[in-house]
């Protein structure tokens, strides 16, 4: 017993003891002891530190001087024991991982523990890092690794990289973009994930992974290798809140950018081709007037200074010029009215909606007395945004087509309406996106007319469509494709409502 407290006291210093006691780790001096009749050397506790003593709930007083084995209870063949006993007879530090509940103080934990030799042998330290905490992530990284690798094999090119706090990978899974070195994901298990990436996008990945870690997210686009991907880097967080690492999540979208590029590029060529046909449109029906203009001219000088010199036909071809020229003038006013609408800056103001079919029918009176209609506007017609001009067009328009769509026998009976809306309450045929917050005035213009078969509803809006012959309903078919272009100019929806024989009813939904 001597000779081991002579040992004891050639051991440890006073100075030596308090830096010892300010260390993180639970630090513990064992020296080998063999008798003649041991197969394997004991080992007798000479130090430990404040943290040793948390970690056994036992003061240092007793602890020293007893054996290891005695204060860690357990198989004598544990694995623990053959490491020391290897570092004492090779003089090579050893490091592992190491489980172990400890009944007096309760505590259960994973440790970390360094096995390094001293005094040539004689002695040996050993240091316990507690790691629950990290084994606990690794072991939910290891289950959520059954996550990822569905998510990536199910969400096409896509990626996972999780960074472990040594800023090492702990996992990669799926796609992996060429901002690595290696795209083999199992090869990237282990690596020091800065060595693993190419050396160009280091700084950079460098402050993502660094800012993870403080808590900050990334979302961003990049470009490697000439795929384009969308990525994700974030924090990692415990049950407990705390970060334990940093998850990459990277998603190759290379197909669907050039998929987005392609339709943008064709969207800008389709915008110069209407832009094109617009102002072709504009251009040679403004030139084609001048040529009509002096058809008709010379129509109508051949019909009053020639016209007893012509017989019957002559004059009926004559007839059949001027008429077929009048047709064609007003075609070309449509057509110049449709381009207009397309070129001409929308001017917005608040339309006084009351004013405004006030004027049109000022403008339609002659036609109402001849007709003996009535237009009836029920009041209040509330303010609208909008262009003035291209509004007006809209409803005269509308009020036209009510006045000339009419049994011989009938007299034409219009009625003007408006009232506020929702999305909601709009017609599935009126096609807008229905946003629940976006509010509407819904202008209705019903007649007593002739009605529309449900099966025309959508082709009465294209350019040139007629229900009927020119002798029968004179006009050009592009009434309501004016009326169509000028409501979704304004962001609207224009629908209708028919029934053959029992009128119509054109409805406009303008969003305020």
């Amino acid at each position: 017993m001597n000779n081991r407290s002579t040992r004891v006291d050639t051991i440890p210093t006073i100075l030596w003891q308090k830096a010892l006691d300010l260390a993180a780790n639970a630090l513990f001096v064992y020296e080998s002891v063999r008798s003649e009749n041991d197969t394997h050397p004991k080992f007798l506790i000479q130090l430990v530190n404040r943290r040793a003593e948390q970690m056994l709930g036992l003061s240092r007083e007793e602890l020293i001087g007893k054996f290891a084995h005695d204060v860690f209870p357990g198989p004598a063949d544990h694995s623990i024991w053959g490491d020391i006993e290897q570092v004492v007879h090779t003089l090579e530090p050893l490091r592992r991982e190491f489980f172990y509940h400890i009944d007096r103080s309760g505590l259960t934990a994973w440790f970390d523990v360094f096995i390094e030799p001293l005094d040539n042998g004689r002695c040996v330290v050993l240091s316990f890092n507690d790691i629950t905490e990290w084994k606990q992530t690794q072991q939910n990284l290891l289950s959520d690794s059954i996550l990822f690798k569905a998510l990536s094999s199910t969400v096409p090119e896509m990626g996972v990289v999780a960074i472990d706090f040594f800023r090492k990978i702990a996992l990669a899974n799926g796609t992996v973009p060429a901002l690595f070195k290696n795209v083999d994901a199992d090869e990237l298990i282990g690596r020091r994930f800065l060595d693993a990436i190419e050396g160009q996008y280091a700084a950079d990945w460098q402050r993502y992974t660094t800012t993870a870690f403080d808590g900050e997210q990334h979302y961003f686009t990049e470009n490697w290798a000439g795929s384009r991907c969308e990525v994700y880097v974030g924090p990692v967080r415990n049950s407990g809140g705390h970060i334990v690492m940093v998850l990459a999540v990277f998603r190759n979208v290379s197909e669907q950018y050039q998929q987005q590029q392609a339709l943008q590029q064709a969207n800008i060529s389709l915008h110069r081709s209407n832009e094109s046909l617009e102002r072709f449109a504009y251009v040679a029906s403004h030139d084609l007037q001048e040529p009509l203009r002096k058809i008709r001219s010379f129509g109508d000088i051949l019909n009053n200074r020639y016209a007893d010199q012509l017989d019957n036909m002559g004059r009926d071809m004559i007839g059949r010029m001027q008429s077929a020229a009048l047709r064609m003038d007003e075609l070309i006013r449509s057509l110049l009215s449709f381009s207009r609408i397309n070129t001409l800056v929308l001017t917005p103001e608040l339309v006084n909606l009351e004013e405004l079919f006030n004027g049109i029918q000022a403008d339609l009176e002659v036609i109402v007395q001849e007709k003996n209609a009535k237009i009836t506007v029920q009041s209040p017609l509330p303010l609208v945004p909008g262009d003035e001009t291209q509004l007006r067009q809209l409803f005269q328009n509308l009020l036209t087509n009510a006045l000339k769509f009419m049994a011989p026998d009938v007299e034409p009976k219009v009625v003007v309406s408006a009232r506020m809306v929702g999305s909601t309450d709009l017609p599935t045929q009126a096609n807008v996106t229905r946003n629940p917050h976006t509010q509407y005035v819904e202008i209705s213009v019903a007649d007593n007319g002739i009605g529309i078969a449900k099966e025309n509803f959508d082709s009465i809006f294209s350019l040139f469509t007629r229900l009927h012959s020119r002798a029968t309903y004179a006009g050009t078919g592009i009434g309501l494709a004016t009326t169509k272009r000028v409501v979704e100019n304004h962001g609207g929806k224009i629908a209708v409502e028919s029934e053959e024989g029992k009128g119509t009813t054109f409805k406009v939904y303008l969003p305020v």
